[in-house]
């Protein structure tokens, strides 16, 4: 007997193993839009009780994008951090130093 080759009735996946679907896609940009609406909603609190004005906040905007030395609207990677009691430097995101064991403050920012 002669075996039959079967063809697959699904096509070939034309997108390669691993990359965004059209649902993560979806995901991301609700995640921006409520990131976007809470953004707003402080800026709006800050301008309100405290007085902070639009050009404030662009300045300020700018300084944070400036920290690479380029404004190109993108945040500079973060540094890793000394540890405050015995100087040397730990991986980002350490909660204690990998050295002394000292307990270290994370960026809640740090890229």
């Amino acid at each position: 007997m002669i075996p039959v080759l079967r063809i697959p009735s699904d096509p070939l996946p034309t997108q390669p193993v691993g990359a965004p679907t059209a649902t993560d896609i979806a995901k991301l940009q609700a995640q921006v839009e409520r990131l976007l609406m809470i953004t707003e909603a402080l800026w709006g609190i800050l301008k309100e009780q405290y007085g902070m004005d639009d050009k404030e906040l662009q300045k300020r905007i700018a300084l944070i994008d400036l920290r690479d030395g380029k404004l190109d609207g993108r945040v500079a990677p973060t540094l890793p951090a000394s540890c405050p009691s015995c100087g040397r430097t730990v991986p980002k995101q350490s909660s204690r130093c990998v050295y002394c064991e000292e307990p270290l403050l994370v960026d809640p920012f740090a890229r």
